[in-house]
């Protein structure tokens, strides 16, 4: 606003209708908790439910891994955060979750059932896979 004061007329009176960056500044720090109480969450339940470290860590980096990409290619594009791209984003980090935790899942079982893990991963459907066959 000073910029643009200094640059017309004095005898014109500008002044803020509408500041929305206190709604977007909220929204912004709304989707960080939402974000990071997902990965927690997701790091919880896949350690309570399979108790092992190493498959804890393949959701929790697919989630970190997935946002970082996600920042970039929106820089890279000139895009900005608004309201829109934060909810996009939260719906988009819950796919990420639920299918990484629905592979793992079907990965896990069929490890307990005896194959090799290359053999597990190859036959275990992903979640998008399942969908599709239906």
């Amino acid at each position: 606003m000073p910029q643009l004061r200094a640059s017309i007329s004095p005898a014109i009176d500008i002044d803020l209708g509408v500041d929305r960056s206190t709604t977007i500044r909220t929204s912004l720090r709304d989707v960080e908790r939402t974000l990071i109480l997902s990965v927690m969450l997701v790091i919880i339940v896949v350690f309570a439910f399979l108790r092992n470290l190493r498959a804890t860590f393949i959701p929790s980096s697919a989630v970190s891994v997935s946002l970082v990409a996600t920042f970039g290619a929106m820089y890279l594009i000139g895009y900005s955060l608004d309201n829109l791209s934060l909810m996009a984003l939260t719906v988009a980090t819950g796919f990420v979750v639920d299918d990484a935790i629905v592979v793992l899942e079907n990965v896990t079982r069929y490890i307990e059932d005896g194959l090799s893990p290359l053999e597990a991963r190859s036959r275990a459907p992903t979640k998008s896979a399942s969908r599709c066959s239906r």
